[in-house]
């Protein structure tokens, strides 16, 4: 029996003239594991927010077709009403968590329908005990790992008690043994409570193993919907939709706890061509201490050469963004050194560190603030006072190396590898030589974390130095020189 069904659904955001989804019809049975894949920008999300009402209540735009959600018009609904029905779980966990402590989070949804106390308990209970946290009630949400928040933003959705849970990517910024740890949970609960699991994923080998039907999205419109043994037995199709095939997943195995095994002619932890060459970056015996946190880094001692290629991978919450920011100056140490290109960054001004080091961040949208390609990769130079010249030269030349070629683009617009890539020409701009990405894969399909790394392959074949940060196996093993896998207290090759 049915429980979503799309009937000839056909929708346009507002302000827009293209559709976002076109003619979209297939139905969802009721306890299916039903996986949603396609590249960005291909409707993913869009499909997601008409199952909960956001779309059309919250987005606008234009709607035809009919979506119901057992039994319930999405239209004719209201998004409480919804509520009640579908669970949604975002990608970033951090962006729905937003109270004091875990019991407030399980009990938000609950509380808000002014349920009776014991109720809420009870509901309280039996999400936490569902995902796992069942020892957590007093915790503070911020104080979890990235996968326990989102098993976290699991039990919110489940306190409601609704028949269906959408996830939209809820792996995607999640360490191995994270997304391992999540998937699970959503397989065991879906099995247990008899729910209907709806997810949006990206990771061919887990959707292989744990979707009973995979529909593949590709412009808005259905590619394909079939078992997923169908699917992902179709290396054509895959290629077509931008799928990474799941005999290259399989190739690369990760003992999580001790080192990377590559199946192949060279392992990564025997790549040691960079070590002859000279430090452009040396941390040593580096601590970072939050306040008001038990969180700590303690005696990181890593050393970067000159045109090293470096992967660095850890569990989530290991330390590896503090790291870097501390690197780049946005964070200042707690103990311990950090040397670029021989001078301490405790006698360098962020300003003198950006001329050296250019960091991508995990989401490029908190880089990109102003109204053109142009304006955002000259933004710092115009700060230097450079000549309007070589300020202009500058720019085409870090424009050219990344690809992009519309000048005029206003910057949110683009695809999410192109919003990266406006990054990367800003930093190329500016004179850097060592250039550091955070997990600027996270949130991107397979084709666009090529592009990417490709740039960033490209720019190591002229000399740069790139260090990049990525719980992705594939993506180190193809193009990383050396490997660094990071623990709270201790990093190592």
């Amino acid at each position: 029996m049915s429980i979503v069904e799309f009937k000839n659904v056909f929708y346009i955001y507002p302000n827009n003239n293209k559709y976002a989804l076109e003619n979209i019809t297939f139905s969802v049975k009721k306890g299916e594991f039903f996986a949603v894949m396609g590249e960005n920008g291909a409707g993913k999300t869009t499909l997601c927010k008409l199952i909960n009402g956001l779309i059309p209540h919250h987005c606008g735009g234009r709607l035809s077709g009919t979506v119901t959600v057992d039994g319930l018009n999405t239209v004719e609904s209201t998004i409480p009403q919804l509520a009640l029905k579908a669970g949604i779980v975002l990608d970033d966990p951090d962006a729905q968590l937003f109270t004091s402590s875990v019991r407030h989070e399980a009990a938000f949804g609950s509380e808000n329908l002014l349920l009776p106390p014991d109720e809420i308990e009870e509901r309280i209970t039996f999400a936490l005990c569902a995902v796992g946290l069942k020892g957590y009630k007093e915790r503070v949400p911020s104080t979890l790992s990235g996968g326990e928040k989102q098993r976290l933003s699991i039990a919110a959705a489940l306190a409601m008690k609704g028949k269906i849970l959408v996830l939209d990517d809820p792996l995607c910024r999640l360490d191995p043994d994270g997304a391992q740890e999540v998937i699970t949970v959503l397989d065991d609960i879906r099995l247990k409570y008899q729910m209907t699991i709806i997810i949006v994923c990206g990771d061919s080998r887990k959707m292989a193993h744990y979707a009973d039907r995979v529909c593949l999205l590709n412009n808005g419109r259905v590619s394909a919907i079939d078992t997923a043994d169908k699917i992902f037995s179709d290396s054509d199709l895959l290629e077509e939709n931008g799928i990474m095939p799941v005999k290259i997943t399989e190739r690369i195995k990760i003992n999580h706890t001790t080192q990377c095994e590559h199946q192949g002619d060279a392992g990564l932890l025997f790549r040691t061509d960079s070590l002859l060459k000279k430090p452009m970056i040396q941390v040593s015996n580096f601590s970072y201490r939050y306040e008001r946190s038990n969180i700590n880094i303690n005696n990181i001692n890593l050393t970067i050469y000159e045109n090293d290629f470096i992967a660095v991978m850890g569990k989530n919450g290991c330390g590896k963004t503090t790291l870097l920011k501390n690197i780049t100056g946005l964070l200042k140490p707690s103990g311990g050194d950090i040397y670029i290109r021989g001078r301490n960054t405790k006698e360098l001004t962020v300003a003198d560190i950006s001329k050296e080091v250019g960091f991508v961040m995990q989401n490029p949208d908190t880089q990109l603030f102003t109204d053109s390609v142009y304006n955002e990769t000259a933004f710092a130079l115009k700060n230097l006072r450079l000549s309007k010249k070589e300020i202009s030269q500058r720019v085409k030349d870090a424009l050219n190396i990344v690809g992009l070629h519309d000048e005029t683009a206003f910057p949110h617009a683009l695809s999410r590898p192109d919003r990266i890539m406006t990054i990367i020409a800003s930093v190329l701009a500016m004179g850097c030589r060592i250039i550091i990405l955070d997990e600027v894969d996270a949130g991107n399909d397979y084709r666009g974390s090529l592009k990417i790394m490709n740039i960033a392959r490209e720019l190591h074949s002229k000399g740069f130095t790139i260090v990049f940060v990525t719980h992705n196996i594939y993506l180190a093993d193809n193009f990383a020189h050396r490997l660094v896998k990071m623990e709270r207290d201790y990093i190592y090759e």
